[in-house]
């Protein structure tokens, strides 16, 4: 088993019951996608609709950034590590 750190900022905190960070525990092999899916079953169709704008396909909304240890990630199937922090931000623009 592997502990995965997840952090959550603005409108996102509000879909997991306004918490900033929490911790995961994964089968070794995990991937993103698995977190998704797992976080999906705790906080329910809000969250997973609020991620995903094509749940079958799992293509990310346009304004959902996600960063993995510091970097931002489009590879769902990255695999995760023991330690790794995955943090869920929207996108703000702006000028």
């Amino acid at each position: 088993m592997i502990r995965v750190r997840v952090k959550y900022f603005a409108y996102i905190r509000s879909l997991v019951n306004n918490k900033r960070e929490e911790e995961i525990e994964l089968n070794d092999q995990s991937t993103i996608l698995e977190l998704i899916r797992v976080l999906a079953r705790k906080y329910g169709k809000t969250f997973i609709e609020s991620i995903f704008k094509d749940t079958r396909n799992n293509i990310l909304r346009d304004n959902v950034i996600l960063l993995h240890n510091g970097q931002s990630i489009n590879n769902l199937e990255m695999p995760l590590r023991d330690g790794d922090t995955i943090s869920f931000l929207p996108f703000l623009g702006g000028g």
